[in-house]
């Protein structure tokens, strides 16, 4: 027997929502998994056989602890703050589980992937589908309002999420808090209702983008290009280098073209709408 499963990308963070907020978006990785004698895996027309550390070894572990050769199709950016791994972990044990024929595994996926990954808003995401908030006991779905579109700037570039959370201070002020509180409550209640007066009070995260700055300057030239060009909210996708802006259906051209421009070449910039399926 065969089992087959695909997720979605995410985006995480959102500016203020460091490590609980999170948006599922249109890009899809694919796995199939199949008995075999030892765990394998291939990808790109080449095969190799999976020692254990691996994520891919771990999440069919986790998921029916047998051997399996696994065939991944992954159309997602791979570090570059888009959930990739995320997404790989919950296709992989999502088509484990039904290969062994269980149907419906949703949350025990969701809770693989938060032990193997250590993020539950991507995991949430990418499992559930659509704009959640997320820890590793509980998620809510949030309201994403329907003018609202996602563009997403990507280099060519990677940045490992390892080093993007080294370059994280240990210890925050009472004041960066407070900060940071207010504006996530004008994060959500802006993405809910799509009011940019409201949404501009949820710029300027310091807890993680700040600290980033110096890992990825395009990140933050996209992000100004993308907000002088009518997007009402910018941030860093996940931990980066990518940028997501969220722009109206007048000013979405504006703000490709824009993104566009700074990239050039070395990057692209896709216009990608929620995903409200999740895992599949």
């Amino acid at each position: 027997m065969i089992g087959s499963a695909s997720a979605p990308a995410s985006s995480g963070n959102l500016g203020p929502g460091f490590d609980v907020l999170a948006l599922a978006l249109q890009l899809r990785c694919t796995a199939t998994a199949e008995p075999a004698s030892r765990m394998t895996l291939t990808e790109r027309n080449r095969t190799l056989r999976l020692n254990p550390g691996d994520m891919i070894h771990r999440a069919v572990a986790a998921a029916v602890d047998q051997p399996m050769h696994v065939t991944l199709n992954n159309e997602i950016p791979r570090s570059r703050g888009l959930g990739s791994s995320a997404a790989v972990t919950a296709a992989v044990a999502g088509a484990a589980f039904k290969m062994v024929g269980v149907r419906d595994a949703r949350q025990r996926v969701f809770e693989i992937v938060t032990e193997i990954e250590g993020h539950a808003d991507n995991a949430a995401a990418t499992v559930f589908g659509g704009f959640v908030v997320a820890t590793p006991s509980g998620i809510q779905r949030l309201d994403l309002h329907e003018s609202l579109h996602p563009v997403v700037g990507i280099p060519d570039v990677h940045l490992r999420t390892s080093d993007a959370r080294d370059a994280l201070p240990t210890e925050v002020s009472r004041d960066v808090v407070v900060r940071s509180l207010a504006r996530l409550a004008f994060l959500i209640e802006g993405l809910a209702s799509g009011n940019p007066e409201i949404l501009g009070q949820a710029a300027g995260d310091e807890l993680h983008e700040a600290p980033r700055a110096r890992l990825s300057p395009v990140t933050a030239e996209l992000m100004a290009v993308a907000r002088d060009a009518g997007a009402v909210h910018v941030c860093w996708s996940g931990a980066g280098p990518s940028a997501l802006a969220f722009a109206t259906a007048e000013t979405k051209g504006r703000v490709i073209g824009a993104m566009a421009g700074v990239l050039g070449t070395d990057g692209e910039v896709l216009a990608i709408p929620v995903d409200t399926k999740g895992l599949i």
